[in-house]
């Protein structure tokens, strides 16, 4: 009953303010982390679960407004879009840190929590429910059972609480974030986002142009492409960019003198008797063949991948070492900060491709021998969600827009999800656009000093000469 009483207010509510063509503001409330000053603000509007039917259900997108230590400054805002899909952005550890971030020198920082996530309506989570079938023993067949019966039990738990997964996608998001603009009433706004924080800013570029100053994407995630499909492509190529640096470093050939036979070999005892080590003293986790390969393709999201890979690979094979504690420890710290309801219900809206049937990514798994088993939890994950609702975004408009304004892409020439080649496609429809390819290990690392100063700069004169010698830019 409550929970009608609340959804009845908030309509009328929305009705009153769709009246008046303005988005509806309501007080935030779950921030008792969020300091009391007069540089943060915070606050929420309601927006449609879906926005072609404005009339219909309302759910919360929350925000925080980091002001500018130079309270005079003209400089426009700069709005960050968080990774994922899932990421959420307001945390106490993210407003710390961007507190003391030089971008906030001369201009506003807003953050948000897309719809789904964190402190906007939040979708029912299955991150750790996920990892905990990641720990478990189970081969792919049974990977994949867990994995269905997971889904099964969270689209109920959508169901019970009048949530449709089918609305949580990129083009609502971006609406939203349309709404956003229009309540916070800046005259225009710079972008920045990090992996699939660069579709969503890139779909908002597309759909609300007039409002954007420029636009800093950095780890570019396309809206076209395939969620499975795409990351065997990717993890290939990075792991075969380690193997050839390796095979060309003299420190790293001395000291890994055969690791790409290595890499199978670990493989292949995986196989025939998975590791089972304890984290956090209490967590126990076994490591089959296709764990082993999941979590190394997790290690290369680092920016040290290039010397780290080659000690995982090292340390599988052999059955002990620390980093296998690292790894397995970032991998749960990340299941902490990662929506994984919100992920599956955006992927499989516009990066599942219906066609790709169990048996045509058999077949696919054939281009890539440096996978020799399926890819643990994506794979199941995949065949599994195929089912987790029935929005499908068409094809042919898994596209973005041809767009002229100013856009800076950073994309690192070993990253494992987010390759080089996704940069130059995204280029295609960009003429105004820069692609910066950095000669960088990791998922969007590097020099954090160096990108932040020509992000500034950017972000200052788009259509200037921008002065990147800091950087470690790859030239082929």
């Amino acid at each position: 009953m409550r929970k009608i009483i609340l959804y009845l207010s908030l309509f009328l509510i929305a009705l009153v303010c769709k009246a008046q063509n303005e988005p509806v503001f309501i007080n935030p409330s779950g921030l008792d982390w969020l300091p009391e000053r007069e540089d943060v603000q915070a606050g929420a509007i309601l927006v449609p679960e879906n926005h072609d039917e404005p009339d219909g259900k309302q759910i919360q997108i929350t925000y925080i407004i980091l002001k500018a230590k130079d309270s005079i400054s003209a400089a426009f805002p700069m709005i960050f879009f968080s990774g994922g899909p899932g990421g959420n952005s307001l945390s106490q550890g993210m407003v710390g840190f961007l507190l003391d971030h030089p971008m906030r020198n001369e201009r506003d920082i807003i953050l948000f929590d897309q719809r789904g996530i964190g402190y906007s309506s939040a979708l029912p989570d299955m991150s750790f429910d996920a990892f905990d079938i990641m720990a478990k023993d189970a081969d792919e067949e049974e990977e994949l059972v867990l994995m269905t019966d997971l889904i099964f039990k969270y689209k109920k738990k959508c169901e019970a609480q009048d949530i449709n997964p089918g609305y949580y996608n990129s083009i609502q998001n971006a609406k939203d974030v349309g709404m956003l603009f229009k309540h916070l009433d800046y005259e225009k706004y710079n972008l920045f986002g990090g992996s699939y924080g660069t579709r969503i800013a890139r779909v908002v570029q597309d759909m609300f142009p007039n409002y954007i100053h420029s636009s800093v994407l950095d780890s570019p995630s396309p809206l076209s492409g395939d969620f499975l499909l795409n990351r065997l492509d990717s993890y290939s190529l990075a792991l075969g960019r380690i193997f050839e640096y390796c095979e060309n470093d003299p420190d790293c050939k001395k000291q890994y003198p055969m690791l790409k036979e290595d890499y199978f070999e670990a493989i292949s005892i995986l196989e025939q008797k998975p590791l089972t080590v304890t984290m956090n003293d209490s967590i126990n986790v076994t490591i089959n063949a296709q764990d082993g390969v999941y979590l190394l393709r997790r290690l290369l999201y680092q920016s040290n991948s290039r010397e780290k890979a080659p000690e995982l690979i090292k340390a599988l094979k052999e059955g002990s070492g620390e980093v296998i504690n690292e790894v397995l420890q970032f991998e749960y710290e990340l299941t902490g900060g990662l929506n994984l309801t919100m992920l599956l219900s955006v992927e499989k809206f516009e990066n599942f491709n219906p066609a790709n049937t169990a048996e045509v990514i058999l077949e696919d798994y054939k281009k890539y021998p440096l996978i020799p088993v399926k890819l643990g939890f994506f794979d199941a994950f995949y065949i599994a969600g195929k089912k987790w609702h029935t929005n499908n975004l068409p094809l042919e408009e898994r596209k973005f827009q041809d767009s002229d304004v100013p856009t800076l892409v950073f994309v690192n020439r070993f990253d494992p999800v987010t390759p080089p080649k996704n940069g130059v496609l995204f280029m295609e429809n960009l003429s105004k656009g820069k692609l910066l390819i950095l000669d960088e290990g990791g998922h969007g690392g590097g020099n954090r000093e160096c990108k932040n100063q020509v992000m500034i700069d950017f972000m200052n004169n788009p259509n200037g000469q921008l002065n990147t010698s800091c950087l470690n830019i790859y030239l082929e």
